[in-house]
């Protein structure tokens, strides 16, 4: 008997769809989201079925954990509301992570992985529609771990480890925004510091309003996803600092309003 011939691809038969991605049902819509809330798949599942990879039990862990902490905040979710939502025991749970702070520790560190690239794909030429759009996707991210900013100081108080590092993580993102105040004042878009320090204080300002403006939101009861309120409450204060051309620029990027991402 001879061996089966394979099979040539045939346009007019139907195949499987190779590739997919999941989303959980969290409040974000971040046109590029984390890694963790993906399936992954390997370059060969959009040829290959067989070599598609599944999101490994860490992955899945994450994944609920995430979607539980952003509906439920922090200290109402327990190991075991984490192990329902991933279809999993308790105990293969612990496996992978001993504790609930392990998870805090690996989502913590995917979300600062994700805003180090931020800052770092637009900080060589940090142009006013550049920092417009490190300000509407750093609320995209922030949307997808909306639990951390709502309850950073509990998560701080009760992670001592995690609070050191946000510590030094803070440190870091107030001195790159410090440097691209610093870089636009020498392009003549900004004027120059009024007082010495100024654009330091100016910079934990901008940080202050990014990172902590969902709390003031939820405090006085108002919305946490308005973008457009979260953008100009940013942009409102380096404003007062515009120079001639900062302001002409600034009109012509809201003249102008772009749909692509860096």
């Amino acid at each position: 008997m001879d061996p089966p011939q394979q099979e040539k691809y045939n346009k007019n038969k139907t195949y499987p769809k190779l590739a997919a991605t999941f989303y959980p049902k969290a409040p974000f819509s971040d046109p590029r989201p984390s890694p963790i809330l993906n399936f992954v798949f390997s370059p060969q599942a959009h040829t290959n079925p067989r070599h598609h990879t599944m999101p490994s039990t860490k992955q899945k862990i994450l994944t609920a954990a995430l979607l539980r902490f952003n509906q439920d905040g922090l200290v109402n979710v327990r190991l075991q509301h984490i192990a329902d939502e991933a279809f999993i025991s308790v105990g293969n749970l612990a496996y992978h992570y001993p504790n609930k702070e392990a998870i805090l520790s690996a989502l913590y560190e995917a979300l600062t992985k994700s805003q180090k690239e931020l800052l770092a794909e637009f900080r060589i030429v940090p142009l006013f529609d550049n920092i417009d759009r490190l300000i509407l996707q750093t609320f995209a991210l922030q949307s997808q771990y909306i639990f951390f900013y709502l309850d950073t100081l509990e998560i701080i108080r009760a992670y001592p480890a995690i609070g050191q590092a946000h510590q030094q993580h803070i440190t870091s993102q107030i001195s790159q925004l410090k440097t691209i105040l610093d870089f636009n004042t020498s392009r003549g878009a900004l004027l120059p510091e009024p007082t010495p320090g100024a654009f330091e204080k100016l910079a934990v300002q901008i940080w202050m309003t990014m990172d902590m403006w969902r709390t003031r939101q939820a405090i006085i009861s108002q919305s946490i996803e308005e973008e457009q309120d979260y953008r100009l409450a940013v942009w409102n204060l380096i404003i007062p600092h515009f120079t001639e051309m900062g302001k002409r620029e600034y009109a012509q990027m809201l003249e102008r309003p772009y749909d692509f991402y860096f």
